[in-house]
């Protein structure tokens, strides 16, 4: 089996298929967004890597710095956060997506733009950032009631 080495594909939407949505600034905020990650070998061909895999090499981030986005602890407040899926699955044959809930604070005082962070099983990273190698991202904007 050939080793993951690098992606010809990353990219995220949201759940709805839109790259950008608005959510009620004064309730916590859950949206949806699913990631698109084609694992390739050495020579670019498509690889097929398990879902456990691609769930734990994957992680999002802030489109413009590329700072992380902490995972959700619901026992302390953060401005966003977000969960993986706890069961990913992907589907022989087609190119692997992964499901995530980005969640907000109450109370928070901007929009985000969410990009993507990959790191392969050799060790190279991918990003899908604003100086990344893609470019893909959401951007989710809390709006006062």
């Amino acid at each position: 089996m050939a080793d993951w080495t690098s992606v010809s594909k990353l990219s995220v939407v949201l759940e709805t298929g839109e790259q950008q949505c608005e959510t009620e600034a004064d309730a916590k905020g859950r949206i949806g967004v699913v990631i698109s990650i084609q694992p390739t070998d050495d020579n670019g061909n498509p690889i097929e890597v398990d879902a456990t895999t691609l769930n734990d090499k994957t992680s999002l981030i802030d489109y413009v710095d590329e700072s992380e986005i902490p995972l959700r602890n619901a026992s302390i407040t953060q401005d966003w956060s977000y969960e993986k899926a706890s069961s990913p699955e992907v589907k022989k044959g087609r190119t692997p997506q992964l499901r995530f809930e980005v969640y907000h604070s109450k109370d928070p005082v901007h929009a985000k733009a969410i990009g993507v962070l990959v790191t392969t099983a050799k060790g190279p990273s991918y990003y899908s950032s604003l100086n990344g190698t893609y470019h893909s991202s959401v951007r989710i904007r809390p709006v006062t009631s």
